[in-house]
């Protein structure tokens, strides 16, 4: 009895594993600048798939680091980070399943806000990216099919979906988590709007419905720059914002919309026929005109960079 009592005594435990000893077990190093919850960054660390998540997460860190480095506050630390696609009913209306593409999106939940970057399919960063305080989140809902849904306080309405199985589970936990630390601090900083843009080169905040960066000079597209080029030419505007594969495929139709008004148009002329005439033209109008209208509503949602930053104002933001 008394070597059963020592045995039970002297036998250790197996102990839990960490988020940690994990990524040292796989020979994974995230950024070292990066101030990060490596336990809320990596919730799974056991289980069918932890490893692939893992690696996942780590892809995602590595390929934003760069981004978020520039745009982490002193003291906030990244909570969570997850890849998911940003859902519009008007385009995936007018674009169907392409409309997936440019809307990939990267999540990084600090203990202050919300960062959000354009990326591709990859998770590799673009040149659009947003923040949102805690502050400015009215509601957050997390739907049966995993959607994520966010009210904010001037009124917008945002849905997500395209996450991992784990991050549909582990998401909303996360917020619930981030929204409870910032209603303990009481931390509301004003803003122009609730989502606001940030700046593709220095990654300050610019106010609503400005285009021009007050820190380091950088200058944006406008929708109405960015429409007008599409009812020119369709997938103009899509080339300005960098949808070079959805501009490329636009380009066949907008070849073919300007054959027919022009052989439409010929055809009129030539056979005195002002029904014609007036026809090619009301029917390039109705074909550009929805692709800009659609254009001009995807180049609401963030800012396209025109001309990069002023290097004297640059170097005086550094």
């Amino acid at each position: 009895m008394a070597g059963a009592d020592q045995d039970q005594l002297f036998t250790p435990e197996p102990e839990a594993p960490t988020a940690e000893r994990r990524l040292q077990e796989l020979n994974l190093f995230v950024p070292e600048h990066l101030d990060l919850n490596i336990d809320s960054v990596f919730p799974r660390v056991q289980g069918w798939g932890w490893k692939n998540e893992m690696k996942q997460k780590v892809k995602l860190l590595n390929a934003a680091q760069q981004e978020l480095s520039q745009m982490l506050f002193e003291g906030e630390e990244v909570i969570y980070i997850a890849k998911g696609i940003r859902y519009s009913f008007v385009e995936f209306y007018f674009m169907g399943l392409w409309a997936s593409m440019i809307n990939h999106t990267v999540f990084v939940l600090t203990n202050l806000r919300l960062i959000m970057l354009h990326t591709n399919g990859k998770g590799i960063p673009k040149k659009t990216f947003w923040m949102i305080y805690y502050s400015q989140i009215d509601k957050f809902k997390a739907s049966w099919n995993g959607m994520i849904n966010l009210k904010l306080k001037d009124g917008k309405k945002l849905a997500f979906s395209g996450f991992q199985k784990t991050d549909r589970k582990k998401l909303p936990d996360a917020f619930e988590t981030a929204l409870e630390g910032y209603r303990a601090a009481g931390f509301a900083p004003e803003t122009s709007q609730s989502m606001e843009n940030l700046c593709t080169y220095c990654k300050e905040a610019i106010p609503k419905n400005i285009y021009d960066c007050d820190d380091c000079g950088a200058k944006f597209w406008t929708p109405g720059q960015i429409a007008w080029r599409s009812f020119v030419f369709p997938s103009w505007g899509d080339f300005v914002m960098g949808h070079t594969t959805i501009a490329v495929l636009e380009m066949f139709g907008g070849v073919i919309a300007w054959l027919m008004f022009v052989v439409l148009l010929v055809d009129g002329i030539n056979t005195n026929s002002a029904e014609k005439v007036t026809t090619a033209f009301i029917m390039l109008a109705i074909a550009n005109g929805i692709d800009a209208a659609v254009t001009a509503h995807i180049s609401r949602k963030g800012l396209h960079p025109r001309k990069g930053p002023n290097p004297i104002e640059a170097s005086a933001t550094e």
